[in-house]
């Protein structure tokens, strides 16, 4: 009798499936893609920190982000309305300070963490863009037979086209650039690429859709323009409703779950109940993410504003007479952060003959850019193409910065760069991308996410106004079609000749000056910047360098009454006065220039003077922060109280969390003998400014 045979156990080599060699494939590229980014930004940040005058002296737009985080973390009001602009990133920002402290350094470290963890999602996104559902397809199978020779692209090129993708995004210098610095770009590129992943996943599986919408909702609080595409974005669910099956694509996902099959469900209309329900699901959580902002903004201001009350002043920037389109400048306000922003809310004010909340500000901003349509249609079309041409185009527009200026301070120096005839990296990226776009148009609907958040995003911004970093966002989708084009181009592809052809023309467009392209930056105000971070480094020598260099392209309110303030502060009082009189003699109409006069005059004693400039500075910008506090210091040091005190409210009229006029109201309750209140308004202005030194010395003294 034989003995009955026993199964041998599986050897070693049997055990491991395919499935999971394929999700360990996966982990290892992405890891790959992702220590790549992160080498290149830690780099970089750190060349910046050893070359930069500004890395730990941000400027615009960054100090805005700065002194916001840092309310935050002190759990202090900042500004007494709704948003102004979206809270998420300076949140964050504030989370990191109370956690750390104001840490420049560490703060760009996770950064670029976010950055290089993006950088490997665009890896996982084309993955999932080049593996269609099971039972997906639409087309008729003497068609798909038709295309093989086209599908090509897609099923030999699966494993290149995500890892060219990704690593583009990995070395792409602006990519690199805002990773590090103290903007929101980084952390935006991350949570789009995040929902885009999210998105496809719930296509895969047909479930999860409020996973997307989360993501998207987050994207919206950080940029509101996300709110745009969130609305277009059922499109794509309305046309892709016959590719959901309920099946999980092999290689995604979780590699050992079963693939569910089942019969394919109806569709009995254009709009059948299992779509409407995936659209209300991922609309719900976006809406469910945006709600608390919109609640906290009626709170405070019993305005509705569901995000912020940018919207009417960026589309009056880039929507009247004076506009080119990039200068992110109101007509009629000061160029400084804090200038422009009083300035907006004066000039409504005025206007309406009332104390305004912002929404109402909103609206009537948004009200002026409408009215410059209606009366100059035909220019503001032309500005209109103007601001396309820029928003697609090769050169890099900076609307704070020359970014091919400070681009020297790290090895971006030889990514980054723009000739007559050349720029790179997007002058040569989108036309690769276009090229990409033609290869795979019989593919169209798998990338139509893609081509819908491009077209609305941009959109969201060319009707406003355009600059590079606006567009950061857009670059990892613009890098994917670039990586498929890239390999059609070297492949016996049909449509690779009309690809090519595409991609030359492209080249020339994008990279040609039409109109004024490549002359849209302000190197006076990049040197401005970088002298200003010299001087709160206490170079001033090289910072006085700076404003030299910055002079020679324009002679500027801000740089002449920089310029006057440091040659007073150096001793130079002669000069500091020839400055601060040019400032006035070319901006009249400008109160910093009278303030910084007036303060040529204050710090030689030469009082009567200063008063009289600075009523000037007051008579010309009644919101002049600065001109009241200063009119007010020289009523304090000749000990005139009451008036003093005068100016300081004032300015608290201006901005009520002005912790510097705080400061000085103390200054009078000590001097009138009130030392308890003169304590208290010391302990309300350190808390407003905990860098306010003067503060925390006075109360010191008064123990």
């Amino acid at each position: 009798m034989r003995a009955k045979s026993v199964p041998r156990p599986p050897s070693a080599d049997n055990r491991k499936s395919p499935s999971s060699g394929r999700l360990a494939s996966v982990r290892l590229y992405y890891f790959v893609i992702a220590g790549v980014a992160f080498l290149l930004r830690l780099i970089h940040i750190l060349q910046l920190r050893q070359n930069d005058p500004l890395f730990f002296s941000p400027q615009m737009d960054a100090l805005y982000h700065h002194e916001w985080a840092l309310a935050i973390a002190a759990c202090r009001q900042f500004i007494n309305d709704a948003y102004f602009r979206a809270p998420l990133y300076p949140y964050f920002l504030g989370l990191l300070y109370k956690v750390f402290g104001a840490n420049l350094l560490l703060v760009r470290l996770v950064q670029a963490l976010i950055g290089s963890a993006g950088c490997g999602l665009v890896y996982l996104l084309v993955r999932r863009l080049l593996v269609q559902p099971q039972g997906a397809s639409s087309k008729p199978q003497a068609s798909q037979k038709a295309d093989t020779h086209h599908s090509s692209l897609i099923t030999h090129h699966s494993a290149s086209v995500p890892l060219i993708a990704g690593l583009v995004m990995a070395v792409y210098p602006l990519a690199i650039w805002y990773d590090s610095e103290l903007m929101l770009e980084g952390m935006l590129t991350f949570v789009v690429l995040l929902g885009f992943v999210l998105l496809l996943r719930s296509r895969d599986a047909d479930r999860q859709w409020w996973l997307p919408g989360l993501a998207f909702g987050l994207a919206a609080i950080i940029r509101p323009n996300l709110l745009v595409f969130i609305v277009v974005l059922p499109v794509w669910l309305l046309l892709e409703a016959k590719g959901f099956k309920g099946s999980r694509v092999p290689g995604f996902g979780s590699e050992t779950s079963p693939v569910r099959q089942g019969p394919p469900r109806p569709t009995p209309g254009p709009v059948n109940p299992r779509t409407l329900r995936r659209v209300l699901l991922l609309w719900g959580a976006a809406a469910l993410v945006i709600l608390p902002v919109t609640i906290r903004n009626y709170v405070v201001s019993r305005q509705f504003v569901p995000i912020a009350w940018q919207a009417g002043t960026n589309f009056v920037i880039g929507n009247n007479p004076a506009s080119d389109g990039v200068s992110a400048i109101v007509p009629g306000t000061r160029g400084s952060w804090w200038g422009g922003y009083d300035d907006v809310k004066r000039l409504a004010e005025e206007a309406l003959g009332r104390q305004l909340k912002g929404a109402e500000i909103d609206r009537y901003w948004m009200a002026k850019g409408l009215e410059f349509w209606r009366k100059q249609p035909g220019k503001a079309l032309g500005l209109l193409l103007r601001k396309t041409f820029l928003w697609f185009a090769g050169f890099e527009v900076g609307n704070e910065t020359d970014l091919y200026a400070v681009k020297r301070y790290s090895f971006i120096n030889y990514f980054l760069f723009s000739s007559r005839y050349l720029k790179v990296p997007f002058g040569i990226l989108l036309p690769l991308a276009l090229a990409g776009v033609w290869l795979l148009r019989r593919e169209w609907r798998r990338f139509l996410p893609l081509y819908l958040f491009i077209g609305a995003y941009s959109l969201s911004f060319i009707f406003f106004f355009v600059t590079s970093r606006y567009r950061t966002p857009m670059v990892p989708l613009v890098a994917i079609l670039a990586a498929a084009g890239i390999m059609g181009l070297v492949r016996p592809i049909r449509g690779r000749g009309i690809a090519a052809i595409i991609a030359v023309a492209g080249f020339f467009l994008l990279n040609a000056n039409v109109g004024v392209a490549g002359r849209v930056s302000s190197p006076d105000q990049s040197h401005f910047a970088t002298a200003l971070g010299l001087h709160q480094q206490k170079r001033d020598d090289e910072a006085l360098r700076e404003l030299r260099m910055a002079l020679r392209y324009d002679s500027a309110t801000n740089v002449l009454s920089f310029e006057a303030t440091l040659l007073q502060r150096m001793g130079d009082v002669t000069g500091a006065e020839r400055s601060a009189r040019a400032a006035t003699r070319l901006h009249p109409n400008d109160a910093d220039a009278w303030g910084t006069l007036g303060y040529v005059f204050a710090t030689t004693n030469r009082l009567d003077s200063a008063v009289r400039y600075y009523d000037v500075a007051l008579q010309v910008n009644p919101y002049s922060l600065q001109a009241w506090v200063n009119r007010g210091n020289v009523a304090l040091n000749t000990r005139k109280f009451a008036e003093a005190r005068h100016y300081y409210e004032g300015a608290l009229k201006v901005r009520p969390t002005h912790a510097e006029a705080i400061f000085y109201l103390g200054m009078c309750d000590y001097y009138e003998g009130r030392k308890a209140e003169a304590q208290a308004r010391w302990q309300q202005a350190l808390k407003l400014d905990p860098t306010l030194a003067r503060a925390r010395q006075a109360l010191e003294q008064l123990k």
